[in-house]
């Protein structure tokens, strides 16, 4: 007595199509955990500044108002800001989110009508540098 064996299955060619979508599927799904992971351990360094320089018309005295809001995702220090060739010596520690508003007299003279370059420096928390320039229109009274 002979025993008959039937060879049953699938196709080649439906065992192929079944092992790509498999393939594709596993890498899209390692693709969407890569950029996920590696996305979040970015560093983004995103500081927005709005500066105003206020001078006296009578004695051309100026304070340096400014407001400084961390957009990013690390931590900043900013430890000096440059007007008119002056450096002013802050310490101002700016977290993820966190706004700061401040008022800063400035040495020397300045004219109304005139722009002045205003830099902040410091470095995040990764001690990489941080240095942001604006040129700021010095008023009599804020912008």
């Amino acid at each position: 007595m002979k025993i008959r064996r039937t060879k049953k299955g699938i196709s080649s060619i439906l065992g192929t199509v079944i092992v790509l979508a498999i393939t594709i599927t596993l890498g899209a799904l390692l693709y969407a955990y890569a950029t996920g992971l590696f996305s979040s351990m970015t560093q983004t360094v995103n500081v927005n500044i709005q500066a105003n320089i206020i001078v006296n018309p009578t004695t051309n005295q100026a304070i340096l108002s400014y407001t400084l809001q961390n957009n990013g995702n690390i931590e900043v220090n900013i430890t000096s800001i440059v007007v008119n060739g002056q450096t002013i010596p802050v310490h101002i520690v700016l977290i993820p989110g966190q706004t700061v508003s401040n008022v800063t007299a400035l040495p020397g003279s300045y004219t109304i009508g005139d722009y002045y370059t205003v830099i902040f420096e410091g470095q995040t928390a990764a001690h990489k540098p941080f240095t942001q320039a604006l040129n700021v229109l010095a008023s009599e009274t804020a912008a």
